[in-house]
């Protein structure tokens, strides 16, 4: 397995080893940090409010932005309320602790809604986990089909971080396959750094599941998202927009010239494309282009290789690569 390290984050390309290469790694889907008019919503976010406010979230002194970005993220998702939180991983983790004890994970699940919980043979579950994307096997999981039993569970959190500001429409994530859904309550679970660039964490939900999870611990005691990457967000959608749909038509594109490739994993929304585990990765460095190679969440399990598009990257750059992956496969 070829490892890289990097002195400046990667966009369309990195530099590795005094060498420019072609970047198809990463989960920068929309190459947010370096699109201008965004990183001057940052700066601006910086000059108003500072990169950090070291406060409780219960605290008596709040900034109102926190309350504007979490209305915001309901309105996306179609939720009543949202809880916001450092990052995608304390999400999944808060949202579902109050079940902790009776939860049951469905597949695929990300470790971060992941509470190892067996079920009893016969007895169908009350609160489920699963997650909305599986970037291991580049698909979509069909909730509503997942849910679709004689006894629906009451509770089904959905780890939607690789989904939200990606799939959907308009980018709304899972919640856009999820509207036919009427006899369990959805708990929404995401990252936000994964399309919108923004390191923090979601939950969005019942106002009365947002009110429970605000009395946890967990919450009361972290300190906040960056208000000044929280405040791009907020007056970035736009740009999220123009990014999303360049993303789209480069992804329609790539799919287009490597469908008689045997062997690819492929999902229409997904910039995910997994090669066969029997791919020579070491040609692709060879050749300029460096691709996602490692073993996860088992870091001594089967090695995936994931080719990841970003917004960023150019037809040209497709094409050299589709040239490259048809003269090895």
């Amino acid at each position: 397995m070829q490892a890289y390290q990097f002195s400046v984050t990667p966009g369309r390309t990195a530099i590795a080893d005094g060498q420019e290469m072609l970047f198809f790694s990463g989960y920068a889907y929309l190459g947010m940090h370096q699109i201008s008019a965004f990183t001057q919503l940052v700066k601006e976010g910086i000059d108003r409010y500072g990169w950090i406010y070291p406060s409780s979230r219960i605290s008596n002194t709040q900034l109102r932005l926190f309350a504007q970005a979490e209305n915001l993220l309901s309105s996306i998702t179609g939720s009543e309320a949202t809880v916001l939180v450092s990052s995608g991983f304390t999400a999944g983790q808060l949202a579902t602790e109050l079940w902790q004890n009776n939860l049951v994970n469905l597949q695929p699940s990300h470790p971060a809604v992941q509470r190892n919980n067996v079920q009893l043979p016969g007895i169908p579950p009350a609160f489920v986990a699963v997650d909305a994307v599986d970037t291991l096997t580049a698909s979509i999981t069909n909730i509503p089909a997942l849910l679709a039993t004689n006894t629906p569970p009451k509770i089904c959190i959905i780890d939607d971080s690789h989904g939200i500001g990606l799939i959907g429409p308009n980018g709304q994530g899972i919640a856009a396959y999820t509207q036919t859904i009427t006899n369990t309550q959805l708990v929404y679970s995401y990252s936000m750094s994964k399309a919108w660039q923004v390191n923090a964490g979601a939950i969005s939900c019942s106002a009365t599941l947002a009110d429970a999870i605000k009395k946890l611990p967990a919450y009361a005691a972290a300190t906040p998202p960056s208000p000044a990457l929280l405040h791009a967000f907020v007056h970035g959608q736009d740009v999220y927009a123009m990014q999303r749909e360049k993303l789209r038509q480069l992804i329609a594109y790539f799919h287009a010239i490597v469908a008689n490739i045997p062997g690819l994993l492929v999902h229409k929304e997904l910039p995910v494309i997994i090669l066969p585990h029997t791919f020579p990765v070491h040609e692709l460095h060879n050749k300029g282009i460096i691709i996602s190679s490692f073993a996860y969440p088992d870091a001594s399990g089967t090695i995936f290789n994931r080719v990841v598009i970003n917004a960023l990257h150019t037809k040209e750059d497709l094409d050299y690569l589709s040239k490259v992956l048809h003269q090895f496969i």
